[in-house]
């Protein structure tokens, strides 16, 4: 089910996602940041901003956005490592809503959680929309 922003209410939650953290879904999101060489360093652990981008992507496949939509700002904090192969749990809600003349804007809060329900990572992401 895909949401857009007129239906969209402060503590709305977007369905859940999961994602596998493969080798090859990492060696993915390295070579989309331009940074295949350093595939040598995580090949352990799951470079933390892979994890954010898996989370936002979850959150994205659930809501449309207008053409001009732009992703204006993110912050994350990080809580542990997660080792390459490991399934999180991604979980997104609307913070804020906000509508002032022809700006439109969103507040996303993230919570990314291990196979043990351990909180491995939160953060907010701001989404600016076309009036």
């Amino acid at each position: 089910m895909v949401t857009t922003y007129e239906e969209l209410v402060p503590g709305y939650e977007f369905p859940p996602a999961r994602y596998e953290l493969t080798s090859s879904l990492i060696s993915e999101y390295l070579k989309a940041v331009d940074n295949p060489s350093e595939l040598k360093i995580f090949e352990e652990f799951v470079p933390p901003l892979a994890i954010g981008a898996c989370a936002l992507a979850a959150m994205s496949g659930s809501l449309s956005l207008p053409p001009g939509s732009i992703h204006a700002s993110q912050e994350f904090e990080f809580f542990k490592l997660v080792p390459v192969g490991a399934t999180i749990h991604c979980h997104a809600k609307v913070a804020r809503k906000l509508s002032r003349g022809k700006m439109r804007m969103l507040v996303l809060e993230i919570d990314v959680f291990d196979e043990s329900k351990e909180k491995v990572q939160s953060g907010k992401a701001t989404v600016m929309l076309p009036g």
